[in-house]
């Protein structure tokens, strides 16, 4: 579920349909990379995607759309106003501005500095593009085990 919709971006910044940017433009260049910016920025002490997009998320994802599309028109209003929005999300980030519903409940950190989870975690990595069969060819004993126990 997006975050915003063209017509959210438009009408808060209608100068984008005179730069020429389409509806398709906006929805698939400037609001799908703002929305995975802010997913990846907040990430670590949120739980993303947030459902039904709370009202601070929505104007950040529209600011973060404008700042997005301004790099090419204006590159150095783009670094004031990236900035701008930089320095909200690390407000969020360091407890000094807050993540609003629209009914003005507080959405609270999910986790300080949490890992990003991942199914081999704990495993040493190992990638070979080796035949399998290669001595040169390693897996983490530990995850075969695992996958082992874990097929029964």
């Amino acid at each position: 579920m997006a975050y915003v919709i063209f017509d959210e971006v438009i009408a808060r910044y209608p100068i984008l349909e005179t730069w020429g940017k389409s509806q398709t433009e906006v929805n698939s260049d400037l609001i799908y990379y703002s929305e995975i910016e802010l997913n990846s920025r907040l990430g670590s002490k949120f739980t993303v995607p947030f459902s039904g997009p709370p009202p601070t998320i929505k104007d950040l994802t529209i600011d973060l759309c404008y700042c997005k599309a301004l790099r090419t028109k204006d590159p150095d209003k783009a670094v004031k106003v990236c900035q701008m929005v930089s320095e909200r999300i690390d407000d969020i980030l360091n407890g000094t501005a807050s993540i609003c519903t629209g009914s003005g409940t507080i959405i609270e950190v999910s986790g300080a500095d949490q890992e990003v989870w991942s199914s081999n975690l704990d495993y040493y990595p190992t990638h070979s593009m080796l035949d399998p069969e290669s001595k040169y060819t390693q897996i983490d004993p530990d995850l075969l085990d695992d996958l082992e126990d874990e097929r029964g």
